[in-house]
């Protein structure tokens, strides 16, 4: 059985700190993602949950973290009923700023996951596309 994987990369006009503020941060993360219960933290479990009603969106563990360079998350959403998939980030420097990158892997490999799959790809991309628009603006004085 092959593993189904989602990546995406974008630049950011930002530095590695202000990206890692935007993916570990609760009121960063709630401007381009999900609210989120609290910081994240390595080890610790999330909660991410929904900007209109506060359902839950995503949970799972924040796996490893090393500041600010590279994050692994387990990650699930209703949908997969409790199956875990992994989510990576890679920070990496770029000329005027941070190239990141995004693997979302061990997601369902089957005709019935196949909506799941393209809902979630199509989901990074618009988060992605927030968070372009976020972490270039300028930083707050």
């Amino acid at each position: 059985m092959t593993d189904t994987t989602i990546r995406k990369s974008v630049f950011l006009a930002a530095d590695k700190p202000r990206v890692w503020d935007f993916l570990t941060k609760t009121d960063l993360l709630t401007q381009w993602f999900h609210p989120a219960q609290s910081d994240l933290s390595e080890g610790e479990d999330y909660l991410l949950t929904s900007q209109k009603d506060g359902d839950r969106m995503c949970w799972g563990t924040v796996e490893v973290m090393k500041p600010v360079d590279y994050m692994k998350w387990s990650f699930t959403v209703g949908p997969m009923q409790g199956k875990m998939s992994t989510v990576e980030w890679w920070l990496e420097e770029a000329p005027g700023g941070t190239r990141l990158t995004l693997e979302h892997s061990e997601l369902p490999n089957s005709p019935d996951g196949y909506g799941l799959v393209l809902a979630l790809d199509k989901g990074w991309h618009g988060f992605m596309g927030n968070l372009h628009d976020l972490a270039t603006a300028p930083a707050p004085a």
